[in-house]
């Protein structure tokens, strides 16, 4: 069965779509990189899909799977990248796995993206910014430093 006649069937009836009242169709499925209700994106619809994810350990996962009835098991390729890679090195990853060999050159960049995406919230959660306290200057600060000794 071809992709469109699968999006035609199946664009109006999946329960991955979450509607807004004024405003896109998101959708919720797997190997969908940009989360939009479209046939482009789909993960269900598409021959060749290529999946972005984070893994619980903070690392990135590209998936790519085709579609091919003759050899189930070797449909599915995966690379996990470590927590340490750097944005740069993952977005070329991700060129390379969507375009570079082939496979999904229209889905480029959004696979650059959502990979650069994840690669600067595992960044952040490595290295959560510090909090200091906002200093008092002036006549604020003498006040304060008085009722902090009198509280001592």
């Amino acid at each position: 069965m071809s992709a469109d006649l699968q999006w035609l069937l199946v664009r109006k009836w999946n329960s991955f779509q979450r509607k807004a009242v004024n405003g896109p169709v998101f959708s919720a499925e797997k190997g969908n990189l940009v989360n939009l209700h479209s046939g482009k994106y789909s993960g269900l619809a598409n021959n060749k899909v290529i999946d972005i994810s984070a893994t619980p350990e903070g690392a990135i996962k590209v998936t790519k799977i085709t579609a091919d009835g003759r050899k189930v098991a070797s449909t599915r390729k995966s690379v996990t990248l470590r927590r340490s890679t750097g944005p740069r090195r993952a977005n070329k990853i991700a060129a390379v796995e969507t375009a570079g060999k082939g496979f999904r050159a229209d889905l480029r960049p959004a696979a650059v993206a959502r990979a650069s995406a994840l690669a600067r919230v595992a960044r952040r959660s490595v290295n959560p910014p510090k909090d200091f306290p906002a200093k008092t200057r002036g006549k604020k600060a003498v006040v304060a430093e008085e009722n902090a000794i009198e509280v001592d």
